[in-house]
């Protein structure tokens, strides 16, 4: 694992940097600018966090906004080369353990008990869909699992992801890099 993070122009290297952060036993709490920390909801605010703090692009983009998620649209193709600023992918292009651990984690997710937290069963019933669906996003499985964790705790591995086995989730997706997760090169991405 680095111990200095440097993001560049390569997005290939910039998705293995997110990736490796993501294995950390301290992934949760990423870096933001001038040396702090900050808590992040989900695996996917980690990458925006990484962006804003170690890649020069996104230092400039974050100047021009208030807070981090209003630069994903920005930051996300631009930085770590993915197709769409939310992480859109064909389920089916995952290797078969990977696409595996996430229909368990969402049949898990159908599986948890009510709450009558709205957002815990907007997450949930999102997640419910993601059973039969074609197309995935990084950013849907990385918060709605986290924020079904959040609500519906399970002592039982296997069952509803904890935080750190959902990080890894979306580091091995982003290791696979399945194709339609990421921009052709000659696309039209926004300037940094």
């Amino acid at each position: 694992m680095t111990s200095a993070i440097v993001l560049g122009d390569d997005p290939a290297e910039n998705r293995r940097i997110w990736a490796e952060y993501l294995c950390r036993p301290d992934w949760i709490q990423a870096p933001v600018p001038a040396g702090m920390k900050r808590g992040c909801q989900a695996p996917w605010d980690v990458g925006v966090a990484l962006a804003i703090t170690y890649w020069p692009p996104g230092i400039a983009i974050m100047n021009e906004y208030e807070y981090p998620a209003d630069a994903e649209e920005e930051i996300m193709p631009t930085c770590y080369g993915l197709h769409s600023e939310n992480g859109e992918f064909k389920a089916a292009e995952l290797l078969d353990r990977i696409r595996t651990a996430v229909l368990m984690a969402t049949q898990a997710a159908r599986s948890a008990a009510p709450h009558s937290n709205p957002m815990a069963e907007m997450s949930r019933d999102i997640l419910a869909g993601y059973i039969d669906a074609t197309d995935w996003c990084l950013y849907i499985l990385a918060s709605c699992l986290m924020t079904v964790w959040e609500h519906a705790r399970s002592p039982t591995r296997g069952a509803v992801l904890p935080p750190d086995e959902v990080a890894r989730l979306i580091a091995d997706i982003l290791d696979a890099a399945p194709p339609s997760l990421l921009a052709p090169p000659d696309a039209d991405l926004p300037e940094a």
